[in-house]
């Protein structure tokens, strides 16, 4: 049995768990969420304890990484309904910006057109200044998913520290190269 797998969840005041047959669904102040199960999983609802345990008849190594990687997607599940997920994305280099418009994102990135995204439906976007994107959501997977397809636009590069990355991302700057002169 996973370790991981074993660890009960915890289920918040205002976060509602309902299960029928293999499907879980999670509402709460941020949103709803739905999980299919794997056939191998089942789950039990304490609705007094407000607890919820997964469970699983594990006999080999991928069937005990199945029931984990359940474990930790519906206990991400329940704390996006409540709390919900937010990455930060920072635009650096000159005349780069970003602009939030609607349903889309325009970017300029020093490229010969402004680049065009659409907000997938469960996320909300904000620029609180033209070089700051926020995305925040319910559902972890998506919120990660949309800001790497923002990142992989145009990553930062290590030499000029030009382009897009993650506010709490680290990137080392590179020296570039230097030219000595041959006087010899």
């Amino acid at each position: 049995m996973s370790r991981i797998g074993k660890k009960m969840i915890d289920i918040p005041d205002g976060v509602k768990v309902s299960q029928k047959d293999k499907k879980l669904s999670f509402a709460g102040p941020k949103g709803t969420l739905e999980i299919n199960l794997h056939r191998i999983i089942t789950t039990q609802i304490d609705e007094a304890g407000k607890k919820l345990k997964v469970l699983c008849d594990a006999k080999t190594a991928q069937e005990k990484a199945i029931h984990g990687t359940y474990r930790s997607l519906i206990n991400n599940a329940v704390i996006g309904v409540q709390k919900g997920y937010e990455k930060k994305i920072e635009i650096h280099g000159v005349g780069y910006n970003t602009k939030v418009q609607g349903p889309e994102i325009t970017l300029v990135l020093g490229y010969s057109h402004p680049i065009k995204m659409i907000i997938p439906k469960g996320l909300t976007v904000t620029s609180p200044n033209p070089n700051t994107l926020v995305i925040e959501g319910a559902d972890k997977e998506l919120v990660g998913h949309f800001a790497f397809k923002i990142r992989d636009i145009k990553p930062c590069e290590p030499y000029n520290l030009k382009g897009i990355k993650y506010a709490d991302e680290v990137i080392k700057k590179k020296a570039g190269k230097t030219f000595v002169s041959g006087a010899s």
